[in-house]
């Protein structure tokens, strides 16, 4: 049943496209601490200024729908059409594709920042710090993020033993030489990087939205506490699957029960960062009307609203200002690094890909991988 690995690749899309669209292009952006990644600013909202604001914010978020539409659109016509090695190089092309509907944000984030420059808006606000809760605010419990994880890596373990023949639990593993040791790497993968961006997340400094040291606390425990939750909640969804998958492949061979698997797998994904960012929006909801400080703008520091550059922040990750979660500070050694190996791998797959279509290649590795 070669056509879930687009049924796959369709629940992976159009929620994500959706999301990001939610994410980046609320209808009431005047409501919101930020409008594109750039300050709110009371200016905004007096005469001409919010006309132009206002058609900003359409004109942007206009364009955002058009991209979410075609990609969704696009997807529908993939999910239909037969698997093979076109449409794969097309989904995977997409992916990439889908990320386009960052260009009218920072399309948006641009324009936004030179109208600040024509009402004469100069930096302004007041740098806030917390002493009460500097560092001690976190939610993530480390044993309920390590333990999964180290689930999976026992689990890629025994996979690679039972491959080996080391470990014999029946004559004749099933899915074939080596094929429990591809299936749990794929896994063991995802958990490498949950722990160390659970950590990530849960040790981003405090944001200060009150003079009210307890409003701060419990702001901040409540959004990393959504974040923990995600990373955990996915972490158990990946160890389980692993497990089980292993289990299950060295006995049964039938390719619907395993994409069928991977397609349930996917979902489940996806509901969990679906429920995760429902409950950030709520958060920042609750806490919407404790936002009393006028803080020091810094929108200079953030590279059309994405990318933060700020030398004279120690910090190596912030929360992003489009998107879920947290991001780097390029302007950081170690941010330097991420961000340089980030673009050579983006670089090398889309290559990769490039070099399977003009040596002709894709089909055989599309076919390999549905056998």
């Amino acid at each position: 049943m070669p056509w879930i690995i687009s049924l796959v690749m369709f629940v992976c899309v159009v929620p994500t496209a959706v999301l990001l669209f939610a994410m980046g292009f609320p209808k009431e952006p005047g409501k919101k601490k930020l409008i594109f990644g750039v300050r709110d600013n009371p200016k905004f909202h007096e005469g001409d200024a919010a006309k132009k604001v206002k058609d900003i914010v359409s004109s942007c978020r206009k364009s955002a729908l058009i991209i979410t539409i075609i990609v969704c659109l696009i997807s529908v016509i993939l999910l239909i059409l037969p698997v093979s090695g076109g449409t794969m190089l097309a989904w995977m092309l997409l992916v990439f594709v889908m990320f386009v509907i960052a260009v009218p944000f920072g399309k948006g984030n641009t324009e936004l920042k030179n109208l600040k420059k024509e009402l004469g808006i100069t930096k302004s606000g007041v740098v806030y710090t917390d002493l009460t809760n500097t560092n001690t605010v976190h939610a993530l419990k480390l044993p309920w993020i390590i333990l999964p994880n180290a689930i999976a890596l026992a689990g890629t373990v025994f996979a690679i033993l039972a491959d080996l023949g080391m470990i014999r639990i029946v004559d004749n593993i099933a899915i074939g030489k080596n094929g429990l040791t591809a299936l749990s790497l794929s896994f063991c993968s995802l958990a490498v990087m949950f722990v160390p961006l659970a950590m990530m997340m849960d040790n981003t400094r405090n944001m200060v939205i009150s003079r009210d040291s307890s409003i701060n606390a419990n702001y901040n425990r409540a959004k990393k506490k959504t974040w923990a939750d995600l990373m955990i909640a996915m972490s158990w969804v990946n160890a389980l699957f692993l497990i089980s998958y292993s289990i299950l492949c060295m006995f049964v061979n039938n390719e619907a029960v395993i994409v069928g698997g991977i397609l349930v797998y996917t979902v489940l994904l996806m509901l969990i960062a679906v429920i995760g960012f429902v409950n950030q929006k709520s958060i920042e909801k609750r806490y919407e009307r404790d936002t009393e400080l006028e803080l020091q703008d810094d929108d200079d520091n953030w590279i059309l609203g994405m990318f933060y550059y700020n030398p004279n922040d120690t910090r190596l990750n912030v929360e992003k200002r489009f998107g879920f979660g947290s991001t780097i500070n390029i302007a950081h050694p170690a941010g330097k690094v991420i961000m340089a190996l980030t673009v050579l791998l983006l670089i090398g797959t889309i290559g990769y890909l490039v070099y399977l279509v003009a040596t002709g290649q894709l089909d055989k590795v599309q076919m390999n991988a549905l056998n």
